[in-house]
């Protein structure tokens, strides 16, 4: 989906979905926005404080704007990233749109190139948000309806704890907020 579509809605959820994700960006982290969108909205908001920050999003173009790298990229079973390189990798409102054969290997890749210790932070629509999104987007259309027909999947709870024990990650926080149809999850490299 190309953010720059995005109507006033849209643009108000992925505000609120940033303030919640962004409080984990701690002082000198190296990040990474994977599906940063061309606004890379969540880059431009740490700037002052992670240390470097990567955006990887089909929907850039690459370039280096002082700390933040953006790579135009399109998710195709690795991350074209060096191992152990990121404390932090965020994942806002982007794995839905992921095909479901894809996710595992991509929470292997997470591993991959979180440092010791790192984190993923993950936010995505609880299955209870598909009827409220459609309903939005198709009926009422103030929502895009472009984003809500490439959802692939709404997970649950007990898929993402799955998804991150197969990937040697445990889950250490979890959230749910807009009226409980968005999730929030930090998962942990040991």
């Amino acid at each position: 989906m190309n953010t720059k579509e995005w109507n006033l809605l849209d643009k108000f959820i992925s505000k609120y979905r940033l303030w919640v994700a962004a409080k984990y960006i701690e002082d000198d982290d190296v990040v990474l926005d994977l599906g940063c969108g061309v606004q890379h909205y969540l880059l431009t908001c740490g700037k002052n404080k992670f240390r470097l920050g990567y955006g990887l999003d089909y929907d850039v173009k690459d370039s280096q704007e002082g700390n933040i790298h953006l790579l135009s990229y399109k998710y195709q079973g690795r991350l074209p990233l060096k191992e152990g390189f990121f404390d932090k990798v965020f994942l806002l409102a982007v794995l839905e749109h992921i095909e479901v054969k894809e996710v595992q290997a991509l929470f292997f890749e997470f591993s991959r190139v979180l440092k010791k210790k790192g984190r993923v932070i993950i936010t995505t629509p609880t299955p209870r948000a598909k009827a409220v999104l459609e309903f939005l987007a198709f009926k009422l259309k103030v929502v895009t309806a472009e984003e809500v027909t490439d959802h692939k999947h709404y997970y649950t709870a007990k898929e993402i704890y799955g998804l991150a024990d197969a990937c040697g990650l445990r889950v250490s926080a979890t959230k749910l907020f807009q009226l409980g149809l968005n999730s929030l999850y930090v998962l942990e490299k040991p």
